[in-house]
């Protein structure tokens, strides 16, 4: 590759329809007001848990591609973690569970979804700048509701745009600092809309995957099915880079700290997380999600200090508490709205 991303690029590194086609898919937008606390409450944690280990995911990628380019790192992590969680599913539910109980072409259709998300962030990430990445990046609740709106064809929650307000201007602060830390600037280098197209395709998929299965279908069900059809088509990215000498051959003979790193990061973040990332969904709608994503730069920044001594700045630990403010409030809105509704039944 041209370049390698560094830590602060690397900050996110991804039941049937109702009757009525028109109808407002419930669970993407709130769950039953008879369930909705213990919703609330187990979507939260899933959340949590998912921008941990992603947050985890972000010094280990970045010693990671000192051993493998993010192609050929991208399709052999998405190949381990797909076997840890058929491994889980086989063992939970019997074998017969590992076949899809719906048409291949849906389950094919979000794979690409989660492929795309792969090939597009890192070919973003290739052609712009640190800064300028973490900027697009910031935008993420933009970019959920945008994909929302299409294909639900419903209304935001109630108090969406003030906690994506309150993320945005979080993550901004976060980026002016270390903007002013590195003397770098935002400049656009050609790259910034395959970094948005990458979260149009992972909100796409996290809305799928709840609308297409059926409803018996397990998340880890899910998330097993969806990650193994997506490693074939991370093969095929993999040989088009290869092919137009975007990278360079794979490094069959890594290191020992490299493998155990790989396997961190697949066991973790490819296979805990997206599992932890559709149950959220699934319990509190992509909505909470898309908030939740601007915490995990928040969660590296703590994780960097706490294994692997790196100083957080001051602009990073203020903008993450305003992002996470965005994140709480979210959380506010819904349980008022949940207990409103529950007053009324």
């Amino acid at each position: 590759m041209a370049s390698r991303p560094s830590e602060s690029q690397l900050a996110y590194s991804p039941g049937h329809a109702p009757a009525n086609a028109t109808e407002p898919l419930r669970s993407m937008n709130s769950p039953p007001a008879s369930k909705a606390p213990s919703a609330a409450l187990v979507g939260g944690l899933c959340y949590l848990v998912s921008s941990l280990v992603w947050g985890l995911n972000i010094p280990l990628t970045s010693r990671l591609f000192s051993s493998f380019d993010p192609y050929w790192l991208a399709l052999i992590r998405l190949a381990i973690a797909s076997t840890i969680l058929g491994s889980l599913v086989a063992a939970s539910s019997g074998l017969s569970q590992l076949r899809s109980p719906i048409p291949h072409w849906r389950v094919l259709t979000m794979s690409l979804c989660v492929s795309c998300f792969f090939v597009f962030f890192n070919l973003g990430l290739l052609y712009t700048n640190p800064i300028t990445a973490a900027a697009i990046m910031a935008g993420s609740p933009v970019y959920g509701a945008i994909v929302f709106r299409w294909m639900n064809r419903s209304p935001l929650e109630k108090g969406f745009w003030g906690a994506a307000a309150l993320t945005i201007i979080g993550a901004a602060i976060a980026i002016y600092g270390k903007a002013d830390n590195t003397s770098q600037s935002l400049s656009l280098q050609g790259g910034e809309p395959l970094i948005v197209l990458s979260f149009f395709a992972w909100t796409a998929y996290s809305i799928l995957a709840q609308r297409w299965f059926t409803p018996d279908t397990s998340q880890l069900r899910r998330t097993f099915l969806t990650s193994a059809y997506a490693v074939p088509w991370l093969f095929v990215w993999w040989v088009l880079a290869r092919a137009v000498g975007l990278i360079g051959a794979p490094n069959l003979n890594p290191s020992a700290e490299a493998i155990m790193n790989l396997l961190i990061t697949a066991a973790l973040s490819s296979a805990l997380g997206a599992v932890a990332w559709n149950t959220g969904v699934a319990r509190l709608g992509i909505n909470a999600g898309v908030m939740w994503q601007n915490t995990v730069p928040v969660f590296a920044v703590l994780i960097s200090l706490l294994v692997f001594s790196v100083i957080p700045l001051p602009e990073q630990v203020i903008g993450g508490l305003v992002v996470l403010s965005g994140v709480l409030y979210m959380q506010w809105q819904r349980m008022r709205t949940s207990r409103a509704a529950m007053v009324k039944l």
